[in-house]
């Protein structure tokens, strides 16, 4: 709470210089005051230093940029399905009357290549401009771009070439990835929560291509280019929720190096200053080229090889196999396919939910590599399964189930893209290379399918679709390289806080603790205090093995005769203290002692347990017990040694706590007395007296 208020008050001094620091870069910041989009709320807080403190203003902003990206996909997708109805001559009512000369396959593909051509050189453009103007007004003029443009095209929609001009028009108006991408990079501080984002936001606009062609399929019956109108107008809705709660969080890079140019510079005056690392993963400061183009090459063969399990093995593969060679008795119908055409972009659902798993076992480049072979074997038996003759509806079920499956895997490895351009890129270049990311992937994906297309009705889609297989090996062996560079291979699992030292922490006194080295009850006692205090988990310490402390023993009692009385001293502080507490202060307690004392890594406290457990073994059987002939002997001695306390770490309560400290401090008093360390000589007994001691009560009963 003290921190909370500490960083609200010093708000204000971080607005009045504000311009003199820059986004971690070339470019600078505005002055708050200055900016249109960094306006002030009505308690007179900017924008954007209320993103910063209010969860609130941050999730409505989140939000209001995932509704933008998935409407502009529906947008740019919305017409989808009708593309071969559109092309092929008198099939609806709407047709083009005429192609330009196209074939078929061709017109098919290039309408949307129109709009995508448009989109690459937007991507590159809009999303370098970000990085100069700011992302919230890149993404407003997208979007509103979009509303315009989805309108032109119903307008010119009597002819092939007028529609396909203002197609690319309209395209240029549509790079709200990138920026969006370049957006969440901007506002999240850890690499998962980028990596999530970015994955989210790919996802959703991959999810927004479903929703798109779905419309389309719905307002069949009022015409091919009506839902252009509803395109328009669901953009029109997400541009005004954009306008009023998108947040510009340029400043919020600013505030953030300037924080952290200010801890430098009280560094320099004497204070510490530990910059904390990003996962484990710093923010590089400059663009490697080399490893640039890798990610890029990997991602163009990734998106070409991809068109051959989608879509030229649903068209022109299948709706030849199974409708255009079966005009009397179709085994596909034409709504048939737009639904199949259209739901297989539901699997980008799966995909995206499997992602994270697979990059953290695999990491981003293992994903991507991975994605590519199965998607190059998957396109391999999609193209032998619609090449069975006669055509069956058995071979139809078979095709359409795996290129569903199968379809998740492909996504996996595009979804990898984004993270691994975040993982090497510096802030001020964000935008320029996710742009030149969307550019590259939205120039194959309008070429590939046209030149594909054209390969199809010349020389066959079997020689088409071999091409896409062959690019999509290739893609998965460029991407090899990346498996050896830090935040594109599997991430290291990270240190939990329990297992390293925290900011303002005695860096050399805790790496001790974690050695097992011994360091003095109070010490680890003040420094846990002060985690506590701060509602971070305690210390766990690991113990060295029997064989490394067997020769040390007397001095291991010797300490351990210190911490003992500094421990009886402590619990009657702390007995004296909920002697005094109310209700609700033990509460407050108990609910802390349990959030400190549970670790984020349950398998280090069983590994630390089976320690100390070889440990007593170990030290039993060195000094001449036989536990294999009557372990029953010695279960009891121990539990005589350690009776029980009462409640487990993490499930304390007003009415447990207490009794707990009380029952730990009476067994300790009676270790105390029997080894002579309440008396204020040093006493000479062993902790063999203390077994011994144990044993003979076993005896005695037993008598």
């Amino acid at each position: 709470m003290a921190e909370a208020s500490s960083s609200a008050a010093d708000m204000e001094p971080m607005e009045v210089k504000l311009s003199e620091a820059g986004t971690g870069g070339d470019t600078k910041a505005t002055s708050p005051k200055k900016s249109l989009l960094s306006c002030c709320s009505k308690n007179g807080v900017a924008a954007y230093q209320e993103m910063y403190i209010s969860p609130k203003v941050f999730k409505k902003s989140m939000w209001a940029l995932r509704f933008a990206v998935f409407v502009d996909a529906i947008a740019g997708t919305i017409e989808q399905p009708n593309y071969p109805i559109m092309v092929l001559k008198g099939a609806h009512p709407d047709s083009f009357p005429t192609t330009g000369g196209l074939d078929f396959a061709a017109a098919t593909y290039f309408v949307p290549m129109s709009a995508l051509l448009g989109v690459a050189i937007a991507s590159l453009v809009i999303g370098t401009m970000s990085d100069r103007v700011g992302r919230k007004p890149c993404i407003l003029l997208c979007l509103y771009g979009t509303v315009v443009g989805c309108i032109l095209k119903f307008i010119f929609k009597f002819s092939f070439w007028p529609y396909c001009a203002f197609n690319f028009i309209n395209g240029l108006m549509s790079a709200s990835v990138p920026v969006s991408l370049a957006y969440a990079g901007d506002v999240y501080e850890t690499k998962l929560e980028k990596d999530n984002e970015i994955g989210l936001l790919v996802g959703i606009s991959m999810l927004g291509s479903a929703g798109g062609g779905i419309i389309a399929i719905l307002m069949e019956t009022q015409g091919l280019f009506v839902p252009l109108l509803v395109g328009s107008g669901i953009v029109f809705i997400a541009a005004v929720t954009a306008t009023k709660y998108l947040v510009e969080p340029k400043d919020i890079i600013a505030s953030r190096n300037r924080e952290k140019e200010q801890q430098r510079e009280e560094a320099e005056l004497g204070e510490t200053f530990e910059e904390e690392e990003d996962d484990g993963i710093p923010v590089p400061e400059t663009l490697n080229y080399k490893i640039f183009s890798i990610i890029l090459c990997g991602a163009l063969g990734d998106n070409v090889g991809s068109s051959g399990l989608f879509p030229l093995c649903l068209s022109p593969l299948a709706y030849d196999a199974f409708l255009r060679e079966r005009p009397s008795d179709p085994i596909m119908s034409e709504v048939a396919y737009k639904w199949i055409s259209v739901l297989v972009a539901l699997m980008v659902v799966p995909g995206t939910m499997v992602s994270p798993w697979i990059y953290n076992k695999l990491g981003l480049a293992g994903g991507c590599i991975g994605g590519n072979v199965i998607t190059g074997i998957v396109t391999i038996a999609l193209l032998y399964i619609a090449q069975i003759r006669p055509a069956t509806g058995g071979s139809f079920g078979v095709f359409v189930a795996l290129l569903y499956v199968c379809f998740p895997f492909t996504v996996i490895s595009q979804l990898s893209t984004g993270p691994m351009l975040e993982a090497v890129t510096p802030p001020p270049k964000r935008g320029f290379a996710q742009g030149v990311n969307i550019t590259i992937m939205n120039f194959g994906a309008a070429v590939s399918p046209f030149l594909l297309g054209t390969v199809s009705d010349n020389f066959g889609t079997p020689l088409a679709i071999w091409i896409c297989i062959i690019i999509s090996f290739l893609a998965g062996v460029v991407n090899i390289p990346l498996i050896w560079v830090k935040g594109c291979n599997v991430p290291t699992k990270p240190v939990p806080p329990e297992r390293k030292a925290l900011k303002g922490e005695d860096a050399e006194l805790v790496e001790k603790a974690l050695k097992g080295e011994w360091i003095p009850a109070q010490d680890l006692e003040e420094l846990n205090e002060a985690r506590f205090e701060r509602g971070q988990p305690y210390l766990i310490v690991p113990p060295r093995s029997y064989g490394e402390e067997k020769d040390k023993l007397a001095l291991l009692r010797r300490r351990a005769r210190k911490d003992f009385l500094y421990h009886k001293k402590k619990s009657r502080e702390y007995l004296a203290k909920f002697a005094i507490a109310d209700e609700e202060e033990l509460e407050a307690i108990c609910r802390q002692v349990n959030q400190s004392s549970t670790a984020n890594d349950p398998e280090e406290v069983k590994n630390i347990h089976e320690a100390m457990g070889k440990w007593f073994i170990d030290y039993v059987v060195d000094s001449g017990y036989s536990p294999q002939t009557d372990n029953v002997l010695m279960k009891q001695a121990i539990m005589t040694t350690f009776p029980p306390v009462g409640s487990v770490p993490g499930s304390y309560t007003p009415e447990n706590l207490e009794q707990v400290l009380l029952d730990v401090e009476k067994n300790y008093a009676r270790l105390m007395e029997l080894e002579g360390f309440d008396e204020e000589k040093k006493g000479r007994a062993t902790f063999q007296r203390v077994l011994a001691n144990a044993r003979s009560v076993i005896y005695q009963q037993n008598i």
